[in-house]
């Protein structure tokens, strides 16, 4: 028979359990909501062609050939083979449904073990939600660590052994998924970790948040290491800069970068809403308890001593330091309840906390409505068609696609172009395909195309030197790459479609390959979504209950438990040699699904022996 007062907190956690649901559903229908109304076809961001060639290599070829975030890439194939999904919803379903993970793992570590504020944590979960946004647009293994990093705050903050092991286990995977953005959490935990030790005057695992701390951060090292060591064994990773910041990095164009993070922190500082936030952060920083506070605060401080570190120096783009910084809308939550109370009556506080969290999310969501996919469905076609033309040269031969543009950026255009030559190129020869910055009669002649600006000019040298000297190149010309006009006419090129002209004489048929790229609806990159984050709820609840306590906690950090060990699973999975085919992702979700729902059920079982 049930006590008054466990009757009380039933029926808190399933009201609860029952907010953190329509959390859920609301952060859901903000990510999806650019796509529907706006009828895209591709999932929105810059980086959506590096993942999707990513994706094809390492379901064809191996993860040693894309392994330098493999986490987050083995996902992709896993997911959509599990789902039914081509590899483009499967991208968009992953990068709609890790964002409001996010917020829910958000809202998870305020309400702490219960007894949170309800305004506090579902304003920080929607807030945190929406703030996942800046990574939405297509930076997956950013959203793919940082849903399980926020996670492993909130189980930590259950202080106990489960709490700690789920905390290892959401590390190991979101560290395998992004690896350098995992050295910025371990340094916010380490900073934890050093305030709790200064204040309790010990580390321990059993009863010390320093130890709990350290404990969880030494298994998830050890987890993430073991996978990223597994994921070199093999083919060498294939080269090429898949970005314009890389290109800057390789050529030692330092200044040039600098320049080049400074101009993107000073365009979007708006959507970050500075006035809104900074002073709730303010407010926030001076209240909360625990260790919930004590990680935030310590994030916060890191952020503020890495931004301009990154301005000054240029190492690192301060942008996205601030973007991965959660700590600031969770602050801003706890800091809008220190306002209401210090407001007064009810009836007055809440109108002022709702327009004060419509007036924070207001920039991040205008800036989110204007995403647009980088991918457009008749360059998608006209680079699909040359590579079915490349798939008719032998092995070994260059596949060398010429890009020129005198009135843009030709090193965002040259990393571009590659990313989607590589997407459209049969998988087994991605390795073959390059680009050229220059003119194709340069090109033929073996010789940079120079007298444009200086960078311009060092890419067209840098990029001529990777293509090599034998054999002979095959070379491929569509206008979303070469905006030349004249360029799909010049001499020695054959036209084989309105807009592709290759130096291989006509020789038809083409036939498509199973793996080729298609555009897909509108709805269907919604339903993704849906379905997985339905799928990362069921494969991580049993571990969130287990380590996270009563039903509506679980619920709140079970997505971001999905991703993690889904990610775990499959690199294990691949290094066996299971490849990350349909049955791979199927059995691979099992697999992570069924540890966790045993461990729930053993810690059911011993609860009731007792």
């Amino acid at each position: 028979m049930q006590t008054p007062g466990r009757t009380v907190r039933a029926r808190r956690i399933g009201t609860d359990a029952v907010l953190v649901a329509g959390l859920l559903v609301v952060l859901v229908g903000l990510f999806v909501w650019p796509t529907l109304s706006h009828g895209f076809v591709f999932p929105v961001g810059p980086d959506v062609p590096v993942y999707l060639w990513w994706a094809r290599v390492a379901a064809s070829e191996g993860l040693s050939l894309v392994g330098e975030r493999p986490g987050a890439v083995a996902i992709i194939p896993a997911v959509g083979g599990a789902l039914g999904l081509g590899l483009v919803p499967a991208l968009a379903g992953l990068q709609y449904a890790l964002g409001p993970a996010i917020g829910l793992a958000g809202a998870g570590l305020l309400r702490g073990r219960g007894s949170g504020a309800r305004p506090a944590w579902l304003a920080g979960g929607f807030l945190a939600g929406v703030w996942a946004t800046h990574l939405g647009g297509g930076f997956l293994a950013n959203l793919a660590m940082a849903a399980p990093f926020v996670a492993a705050a909130a189980v930590l903050a259950r202080r106990n052994r489960r709490g700690t092991v789920g905390a290892a286990v959401l590390l190991g995977g979101g560290g395998l998924a992004h690896p350098q953005f995992f050295a910025v959490g371990a340094s916010v935990l380490l900073l934890t970790a050093l305030w709790a030790a200064a204040r309790d005057r010990r580390v321990s695992a059993r009863s010390g948040d320093a130890g709990r701390v350290l404990a969880a951060l030494g298994g998830g090292v050890l987890i993430a290491g073991a996978g990223l060591l597994a994921a070199l064994a093999g083919p060498p990773r294939i080269g090429g800069e898949t970005s314009k910041d890389a290109f800057l990095r390789r050529v030692g164009a330092w200044q040039a970068l600098r320049e080049t993070y400074v101009h993107r922190f000073g365009e979007n500082w708006r959507r970050y809403a500075p006035i809104m936030n900074t002073g709730l952060v303010l407010g926030g920083a001076t209240h909360g308890r625990g260790f919930s506070r004590r990680f935030l605060l310590a994030w916060i401080v890191l952020t503020a001593i890495a931004v301009p570190a990154g301005v000054v120096t240029g190492w690192f783009p301060p942008d996205r330091v601030l973007t991965f910084a959660f700590c600031i809308p969770l602050l801003a939550s706890v800091g809008l309840v220190w306002l209401g109370r210090l407001l007064g009556r009810w009836w007055f506080a809440w109108p002022v906390g709702i327009v004060l969290v419509a007036l924070t999310a207001l920039p991040t969501l205008r800036a989110w409505d204007e995403e647009t996919p980088f991918i457009a469905p008749g360059e998608l076609r006209s680079a699909t068609i040359a590579g079915r033309i490349a798939a008719t040269t032998p092995d070994g031969t260059p596949i060398v696609f010429v890009v020129h543009d005198d009135t843009s950026d030709s090193l965002f255009l040259a990393s571009h172009a590659l990313n989607v030559a590589r997407a459209t190129a049969p998988s087994g020869r991605v390795h073959d395909v390059s680009v050229f910055v220059g003119t194709v009669a340069d090109l033929r002649a073996r010789r940079p195309t120079l007298g444009g600006s200086r960078l311009g000019d060092l890419a067209s040298v840098t990029s001529l030197q990777d293509i090599p000297a034998s054999p002979e190149p095959a070379i491929f010309v569509i206008p979303d790459f070469d905006r030349d006009q004249g360029a799909l006419t010049s001499a020695g090129l054959t036209r084989w479609d309105p807009l592709v002209a290759s130096s291989l004489p006509d020789a038809r048929p083409l036939p498509s390959a199973e793996d080729e790229l298609a555009p897909a609806s509108p709805r269907a990159m919604a339903s993704a979504a849906i379905r997985v984050m339905l799928l990362l709820i069921v494969v991580g609840f049993g571990w969130a209950r287990w380590s996270a306590g009563d039903l509506a906690g679980a619920l709140a950090v079970a997505p971001a438990f999905g991703i993690a060990t889904l990610a775990i699973t499959t690199v294990a999975l691949e290094r066996m040699g299971l490849g990350l085919g349909a049955g791979t992702g199927t059995f691979a979700s099992a697999l992570a699904g069924a540890g966790g729902y045993l461990l729930a059920w053993l810690r059911r079982r011993t609860t009731h022996a007792r």
